[in-house]
């Protein structure tokens, strides 16, 4: 499996064909470990660089929307194995192109209840720092797992933007 990473997405491509007007981006965060993973995602219109790299500040931060288009997405595990009695099945699709198959849950974080998100009335002024979500990713990891995620570089995964 992947290392941990957060990857942003523009929406160039919306932009390009009229459909909107204004950049945006949908930060999707991972961190993985030995036994599963913790993915969260959100929206962004800024991603500025903080002046102690490698991290960044996210401005504008706002939540993304699970595949309803109404239910505000929540904190995704990915897990090798089950992690509650039942005889649920994994997922039949792989995770971040891995070839094995994982056991996927929701769980009630949302973006509201993050310790990283920093809410503001000023709409621009609602940010995420990206040391402070990822230390609070690996903390929910090692909650879950009991172990904690693999270890990176710096402690802190690395922002990519597209």
């Amino acid at each position: 499996m992947r290392k941990s990473f957060c990857h942003c997405f523009s929406n160039k491509e919306e932009i390009d064909q009229g459909i909107k007007d204004q950049v945006t981006y949908l930060a999707f965060c991972v961190v993985s470990g030995e036994h599963g993973a913790v993915e969260f995602s959100f929206r962004t219109s800024y991603i500025d660089r903080d002046s102690a790299a490698p991290f960044m500040k996210f401005y504008d931060v706002c939540e993304e929307l699970e595949e309803d288009n109404k239910t505000s997405r929540r904190i995704r595990v990915h897990s090798k194995k089950p992690l509650a009695q039942g005889d649920a099945e994994p997922t039949e699709k792989s995770f971040l192109r891995s070839p094995e198959r994982f056991y996927s849950y929701k769980i009630g974080l949302d973006l509201d209840k993050l310790q990283s998100f920093e809410a503001n009335p000023n709409k621009y002024l609602r940010t995420i720092h990206s040391k402070k979500l990822y230390d609070e990713m690996k903390a929910v990891y090692k909650s879950i797992f009991k172990y904690p995620p693999a270890a990176l570089k710096d402690d802190h995964w690395v922002v990519l933007i597209d």
